[in-house]
């Protein structure tokens, strides 16, 4: 019985692969009391990690890492709210990372082993340990969203993720059986396995997150072209029917008295909407108007100064995205300052040596959080919103043009250059 609770060197791989696991899984979706769990988890687990790999060791050889990581993955199973799948892709994730954490030492100790003491060892191991989790959180962890694999249905994917970890578990199994093991220059080829494992895992989920937000932005702009032929129809109806009945109106006034202060209340009310911008260019009148009439029913200052014909060489769809977006973000934004006098929208158009130029700025407070040169959304479902100014620099991109996006003072300022 004693000699299931013995703990050996070999134990030494449970806290580095619960560890690499963490790196993971800390930002998967949590079940209800998840640290409790956890506690009440560790309790249970640590003590089988110890006795089951043991009593199995007695009866079959090679199976001792295998055990303490289904033991694993069963209490991040009762831990964590998220799919088995995901689970599982994290955790093989994990074992690839304590892998190459492993021969990484072995690689480096084995050469100098008759310099190495039982200090020197372990000084050595944790060395290898942080520099190797380190990077891994740096490089993959940290850039993993709390849904590595969502983006993910294609089963090859968790085949090969699964066939790449019990390849290196099987050749690191041979390695010891066979003493291959005792050569430093043997673990190289392991590492590189361990490294390819990784890249090919978070390659094919970074290709597939692009794919999918490739096709989320062509859907976007499919939808932005139908809203903006919607909003074209309905401004258009709008001045026809305003111009109409000024006109109404005023012949009206001609016969009525005292009451005539009444009607030119109406009257100014109709101008707003008669009187829309006018650029030279009827995609940008379009936008403009309907965004003035947001403006005015928000109290947003709205300051408008467009050099004529400036954007005659942009396609009328891209016009509506880039301005839609734009304005659309800078909008959301004025409608939460609280103090309605500070709200302002400002927009610049003009040409710059044969390229155009634009700016668009808001009243800011704070610097907002950006990733990757935008500002991150601050929506809950963050996977369905934040496409806008996506929009926009794709269609920057299109034009082979620059989009800048950053504070100036007190103001959120974008600018284009295309």
């Amino acid at each position: 019985m004693n000699s299931y609770l013995a703990i050996t060197v070999a134990h030494g791989y449970i806290p580095q692969i619960l560890l690499a696991e963490t790196l993971f899984t800390y930002r998967l979706s949590k079940r209800t009391h998840f640290y409790s769990r956890l506690i009440i988890g560790l309790i249970v687990v640590l003590p089988l990690m110890v006795v089951v790999p043991n009593w199995i060791n007695n009866h079959w050889s090679g199976l001792f890492s295998l055990t303490v990581f289904l033991l694993s993955l069963i209490l991040w199973w009762a831990c964590l709210l998220q799919s088995f799948k995901d689970i599982l892709f994290c955790c093989v994730s994990a074992q690839l990372v304590q892998n190459l954490s492993y021969n990484l030492e072995q690689a480096l100790y084995q050469p100098f082993a008759q310099h190495f003491n039982a200090v020197g060892s372990l000084a050595l191991s944790i060395t290898c340990t942080c520099l190797t989790y380190g990077l891994t959180y740096l490089v993959i962890a940290k850039r993993s969203g709390p849904h590595p694999t969502a983006e993910i249905n294609d089963t090859y994917v968790y085949s090969f993720a699964l066939i790449t970890a019990v390849f290196v578990y099987l050749m690191q199994y041979q390695y010891q059986i066979t003493g291959i093991g005792n050569y430093w220059v043997s673990h190289l080829p392991l590492m590189l396995c361990c490294v390819a494992g990784l890249c090919v895992q978070y390659g094919f989920v970074a290709l597939k997150t692009a794919s999918g937000e490739r096709i989320a932005l062509e859907r976007l702009m499919r939808q932005e072209a139908k809203q903006y032929e919607l909003t074209k129809q309905n401004i258009d109806l709008i001045n026809m029917k305003a111009h109409d009945l000024k006109h109404q109106l005023l012949r009206i006034q001609e016969g009525l008295g005292e009451d005539k202060d009444d009607l030119s209340e109406i009257s100014s009310i109709l101008d707003s909407y008669d009187n829309s911008p006018h650029t030279g260019n009827k995609e940008l009148d379009l936008i403009l108007s309907q965004k003035e009439m947001l403006c005015r029913q928000d109290e947003i200052v709205f300051s408008i100064m467009v050099q004529p014909d400036s954007l005659s060489r942009l396609d009328p769809g891209d016009i509506a995205s880039i301005f839609g977006n734009l304005l659309d973000n800078a909008i959301e934004y004025e409608r939460k300052v609280s103090d309605h006098t500070q709200r302002y929208i400002g927009l610049k158009i003009r040409t710059i040596d044969g390229l155009i130029g634009v700016r668009v700025e808001n009243y800011c407070r704070s610097k907002p959080n950006m990733s990757n040169g935008l500002p991150v959304s601050t929506k809950d479902d963050r996977k369905n919103h934040g496409f806008g100014l996506r929009s926009v620099a794709y269609t920057t991109n299109k034009y082979k043009g620059t989009l800048h996006l950053g504070m100036e003072g007190d103001l959120f300022v974008a600018s284009l250059l295309l």
